[in-house]
C-alpha cells in the first residue's frame, strides 16, 4: 500500500502516523519523498517509531550504530528521502521501530538530541534567508507583468504561462521556507519542553501535505490545459442578447447605419471591472474588400485605476504596430476624459480613437464617412453611463 508522504519536519506527526498506521497492521517499508509503502503484518499496539536526523545528509546508519540500537530493542526501518541524484541519495531522517514497550527511548538527552538537528537548522535558516526575499521578487516580478501589460490579463482567455510559472516557484519556495520554520519551532520545544514530544496529532499534517500536492497538481494541470485551449474561446453575441447594456457608440448614433446588429463579448478577470469587445458592420467580407460602415471597440473598465495609463500605453503600442513609417497618433481635444487620442489611414480610410478617463479606457476602430472625433461627446457620454 502506498500513501502520501508527510513532511518528516512534523517529527512527532510523523511518528504518531507510522505508529497508527502499525496498529491497523501496516508497517512502513519505504519513505520517498513524495510516497510512502507500507506492507501488511500483525497488528500491534505498543509499536514505537522514532525519526533521527542524518547528520551528514546521506546514506544509512553505519553497522556499528545498528548492533548498538539492536541491543536497546530497535531496528532501521528505512530513511527518508529529499532527493536523488547520479552519485547518491539524499536523505534528512532514519527511521527506527521499537515494538518491545519496555525498551528505552533512543534520544534521552535534550541538548544532544537539540545537537542532532544542527545540519537541518543550518539548512533550514538558509532556505528561509533566501526563500523570503526570492518569494518577495517573484511577487514583485508577476505585479510588475501585470501592471505594465493590463490588457493581457484583462482579457478572459488563457492564463499567461509566465505567471503561473512563477506561481509554481512562489508555492515551492512557500513550502520550503514553511518546513524550516516547523523544524526551528519543533527544536524550540526540544529546549523548553520535558519529556521531548514524541506524538502529536497528525491531521493538519496530511491536510498540508493534500493542500500543497493539489495546488501544485492544479497549476500543472492548468499549464497542460493552456497548451490546448484556444484564446478567444467565447463567442461573439447580438448586443439584444445581454441582460445589461453593453459599452457602445453604434453605427446608427455616427449617421452610417449597418445593415445587421452591433454584436459583443464580454470578458471576466480580477483586474477588470468590465471588459467589452464590440463589432458592428460588415466583417464577414472585409478581407474581400467589401464595402460599408465598419466599427470595432474594446472597452476596459479596471479595479484599480492607476494602471490605466499602462493600458493606455499599451494601446499606443498596438496602432504603432499598423502605422506607416513617421506617423504618429496626435493627441485630440476632448471633453471630459483625461486624455484622447487620434489617428486617421489616410491610405485605408481607418479613423482610431483612444479615450481614457479614469479607470476607464476605450479603443475604437472605424471605417466610413463620419468623422470620429466629430462625434467623440457620444463616446465620452457612454463612458459616463457605464461607469
Amino acid at each position: 500500500m502506498r500513501r502520501l508522504a508527510l513532511d518528516p519536519m512534523d517529527v512527532p506527526a510523523v511518528q504518531a502516523w507510522l505508529e497508527d498506521w502499525a496498529a491497523r497492521g501496516w508497517y512502513v517499508e519505504s519513505y520517498g519523498k513524495n510516497l510512502v509503502s507500507f506492507a501488511r503484518g500483525e497488528r500491534q499496539e505498543d509499536v514505537r517509531y522514532r525519526l533521527q536526523p542524518v547528520g551528514g545528509g546521506c546514506g544509512e546508519p553505519d553497522q556499528d550504530t545498528r548492533e548498538s540500537y539492536r541491543e536497546m530493542g530497535w531496528t532501521y526501518v528505512c530513511s527518508t528521502v529529499l532527493g536523488r541524484s547520479l552519485s547518491d541519495v539524499k536523505t534528512e531522517f532514519h527511521i527506527w521501530r521499537c515494538e518491545d514497550p519496555g525498551a528505552p527511548e533512543l534520544d534521552t538527552d535534550q541538548t544532544l538530541r537539540e545537537e542532532a538537528y544542527g545540519d537541518l537548522l543550518r539548512r533550514g535558516w538558509r532556505n528561509i534567508w533566501m526563500g523570503v526575499p526570492l518569494i518577495a521578487a517573484v511577487l514583485a516580478t508577476m505585479w510588475w507583468l501585470v501592471w505594465s501589460h493590463p490588457r493581457e490579463y484583462l482579457l478572459e482567455g488563457h492564463p499567461d504561462s509566465t505567471i503561473l510559472m512563477l506561481c509554481c516557484n512562489v508555492l515551492l519556495t512557500l513550502h520550503l521556507v514553511d518546513r524550516a520554520v516547523r523544524l526551528i519551532r519543533f527544536t524550540r520545544r526540544l529546549r523548553q519542553e520535558e519529556p521531548a514530544p514524541q506524538r502529536a496529532p497528525w491531521g493538519q499534517a496530511r491536510a498540508r501535505v493534500w493542500a500543497f500536492q493539489g495546488l501544485y497538481a492544479l497549476i500543472l494541470l492548468v499549464m497542460i490545459g493552456n497548451l490546448f485551449r484556444p484564446y478567444d474561446h467565447r463567442p461573439y453575441l447580438p448586443v439584444s442578447q445581454y441582460d445589461r447594456p453593453v459599452p457602445c457608440v453604434s453605427l446608427a448614433e455616427l449617421g452610417t447605419p449597418a445593415a445587421e446588429e452591433a454584436e459583443a463579448v464580454d470578458f471576466h478577470s480580477f483586474w477588470g471591472k468590465a471588459a467589452w469587445w464590440t463589432l458592428e458592420g460588415d466583417y464577414e467580407h472585409l478581407e474581400e474588400g467589401g464595402d460599408g460602415p465598419r466599427c470595432s471597440t474594446e472597452y476596459y473598465s479596471l479595479r484599480f485605476p492607476s494602471m490605466a495609463e499602462n493600458l493606455e500605453a499599451q494601446m499606443l503600442k498596438r496602432w504603432s504596430n499598423v502605422m506607416d513609417a513617421g506617423e504618429r497618433p496626435e493627441r485630440a481635444a476632448v471633453l471630459g476624459v483625461d486624455s484622447a487620442w487620434y489617428w486617421r489611414d489616410e491610405r485605408e480610410e481607418w479613423q482610431f480613437l483612444l479615450l481614457r478617463r479614469g479607470g476607464q479606457v476605450l479603443d475604437v476602430s472605424y471605417l466610413g464617412e463620419a468623422d470620429l472625433l466629430e462625434h467623440a461627446d457620444k463616446y465620452v457620454e457612454m463612458l459616463e453611463r457605464a461607469r
